[in-house]
């Protein structure tokens, strides 16, 4: 067990928690919804099934600490022309092929800082600006120092109930609202994934709520929510079939994770993984985009885009763009 730092706010709330723990050194099954004396933060990597770092709250503090963190970089930087090859050669594959009907490839931008990041007012920046995001900010020596803002909802479970969400299709925020038939099929992907996930583990879908515009800072969204009847025993295989959803890695689920590692060439560590919170019998877990890692002198900041067969690999590249403002807008 390492010391560990987290401040996080769960969406729609005022309330921002503060505190300081003891992380696992290891990715462990995450228990769900049984009852623990303490909260516990999860976070976990990219295609790890259900499996995270856990990290048992304890003290509450007043101030973010970074916690000294030393790791081989394997990341790459894609230019603009390297990462339009990508897109290009996954609609090529989607064509020729027919393996994959969406892939979501994913790029890193390393910024550089003039001085360290006050880390507790960028955390408050992200919250007044993102009230309907989970925002986090977590450091420790296991992990390194991630801070996120981000907008969807990967499992929220109880004894009684199960919620998820299918987002996918991205647009500026104007005053166009009509959404295109990729961002539109893009987004019944990830719903159809998810009402098959229901239906193959005979689950009672209580209410879908969508899909339907949300906003998200500067970006537009298409957004379904599900609420679904909880089933005793259910809840481990579901969140491994559900993790990673379409929205970060693609469809057939295999088959796309099998082109991102081939192709992409990243080392994406927690980005598009699941972070969230377990408190009591209730635990919330949030797809972790919308994310960057922060270093002494430099940040590692993190974006994807769904690619479909009607895919424009620069309004792809675009896309990308859009969304790394969301955590780079405040050190520029």
């Amino acid at each position: 067990m390492s010391k560990a730092i987290v401040f996080y706010r769960l969406p729609g709330t005022n309330e921002i928690v503060k505190r300081e723990g003891n992380i696992n050194s290891q990715l462990v099954p995450i228990d769900l919804i049984s009852e623990s004396e303490k909260d516990i933060f999860y976070i976990s990597p990219f295609n790890a099934g259900s499996n995270a770092y856990a990290c048992i709250l304890e003290n509450e503090i007043n101030k973010f600490e970074v916690i000294s963190y030393q790791r081989n970089n394997k990341n790459t930087y894609d230019s603009e022309i390297d990462f339009i090859q990508k897109v290009d050669a996954a609609v090529h594959e989607m064509k020729q092929f027919q393996q994959i009907s969406k892939v979501v490839l994913a790029r890193c931008k390393e910024f550089k800082i003039k001085e360290e990041i006050d880390i507790n007012a960028y955390f408050l920046n992200l919250c007044l600006s993102y009230p309907n995001a989970f925002v986090y900010a977590l450091s420790s020596s296991i992990t390194g120092t991630w801070v996120a803002a981000t907008p969807e909802l990967l499992l929220k479970a109880s004894n009684q109930e199960i919620e998820t969400t299918a987002i996918a299709g991205t647009k500026l925020f104007d005053n166009d609202l009509a959404w295109g038939e990729k961002e539109i099929d893009e987004h019944h992907q990830v719903e159809s994934f998810i009402e098959n996930l229901i239906q193959k583990h005979q689950l009672v879908l209580i209410n879908k709520n969508g899909p339907k515009s949300i906003v998200s800072g500067h970006l537009f969204h298409l957004a379904s929510y599900y609420k679904i009847a909880n089933k005793k025993g259910i809840l481990d295989s579901f969140l491994k079939e559900l993790n990673p959803t379409p929205a970060v890695g693609g469809l057939p689920s295999q088959n796309a994770i099998d082109f991102i590692t081939k192709n992409e060439h990243l080392d994406r560590k927690f980005y598009s993984g699941f972070v969230g919170i377990k408190s009591n019998k209730l635990t919330q877990l949030y797809v972790n985009i919308r994310c960057m890692e922060i270093f002494k002198n430099h940040v590692h900041a993190y974006a994807g885009c769904g690619i479909t067969i009607q895919s424009d690999s620069e309004s792809e590249w675009n896309e990308t763009a859009y969304k790394l403002q969301t955590v780079l807008k405040f050190l520029t």
